[in-house]
């Protein structure tokens, strides 16, 4: 009996030091996994941030420029046994929140999907938004319409970045990121948009052109950059005005790597060449990593 006993004993002990040790190898596979992605991330984010520094060394470089012009277009950097893709724009290339007019900002709008009725009450809420008063335009939305909506605002002042869009009284949040794909809220004081530094999105918005009619110039526009010479001009254009030859100094960039895992690290970025910290070639104006 006593041997039967102590033969039980011994069995549930082995199967507990069984289920302890199982337990223990699962949880190092775990933590062994989580710091191999954690690595990969951190690798994946530090060859990103190369990848930033490599784009505006090309941008602070005026024969550079000719090559790689800040016009959206996708180029691809092989370092660090990673693919980079990178964009980088001058944000006159984009519609300026700040300082774009009323006529462009509602185009843009229709463009991306804000219907005929809604478009002239946001275009109007972005003005009371970025306006120094108190004063409402027809439609729009300014204090006391805030107040009633129990939310802060308006700024009334310009905006500092693309995020404030998400506050604007009016605006849906599917709105504010199509519109941010596209915009800038940068002090270039720029009211129109130079279409040799358009990205495909930004021409599609702003031109009303087809996508063969966009793809067309940009197939020209990178020809002549190859060629040094100056970009094509842009036809069929209903408004020209909404369009100028302008340059900002101020460079919107984005940097996608992925990991062997497939983990991707990004960095959003906007630096300036405009009035730089003394000894420095630019100044950072924002910087965003996602996973």
């Amino acid at each position: 009996m006593q041997k039967g006993m102590v033969l039980v004993i011994v069995l549930w002990i082995v199967t507990l030091l069984a289920v302890m040790a199982g337990s223990f190898a699962y949880s190092m596979r775990v933590e062994t996994r989580l710091a191999t992605t954690l690595v990969e991330r951190t690798q994946a984010r530090a060859l990103a941030e190369a990848a930033v520094a490599y784009a505006m060394a090309w941008q602070l470089d005026f024969e550079a420029q000719k090559q790689w012009p800040a016009n959206g277009d996708l180029h691809e950097w092989a370092f660090g046994g990673r693919r980079m893709h990178i964009r980088v724009e001058d944000a006159a290339g984009r519609v300026n929140l700040n300082y774009a007019s009323p006529q462009l900002l509602k185009e843009v709008l229709l463009r991306i999907g804000v219907a005929q009725a809604d478009v002239d009450q946001q275009v109007a809420a972005i003005e009371d938004w970025r306006d120094p008063n108190d004063d409402e335009t027809p439609g729009g939305a300014e204090s006391a319409k805030y107040h009633a909506a129990g939310r802060p605002g308006p700024k009334n002042g310009m905006f500092g970045s693309l995020d404030e869009l998400q506050q604007v009284l009016g605006i849906d949040p599917q709105t504010a990121k199509n519109l941010a794909n596209v915009a800038t809220a940068a002090d270039t004081r720029i009211a129109s948009i130079n279409p040799a530094l358009a990205s495909f999105a930004v021409l599609r918005v702003a031109t009303g052109l087809d996508e063969q009619a966009i793809a067309d110039y940009m197939s020209a526009r990178a020809q002549t950059a190859r060629e040094g010479l100056p970009p094509p001009p842009l036809s069929a254009i209903e408004n020209l005005s909404f369009f100028s030859g302008s340059r900002s100094g101020i460079y919107h960039i984005a940097v996608t790597v992925a990991a062997e895992t497939g983990k991707t690290g990004s960095v959003e970025a906007i630096a300036s060449t405009q009035n730089p910290p003394q000894g420095q070639m630019m100044r950072w104006l924002s910087w965003r990593l996602t996973p």
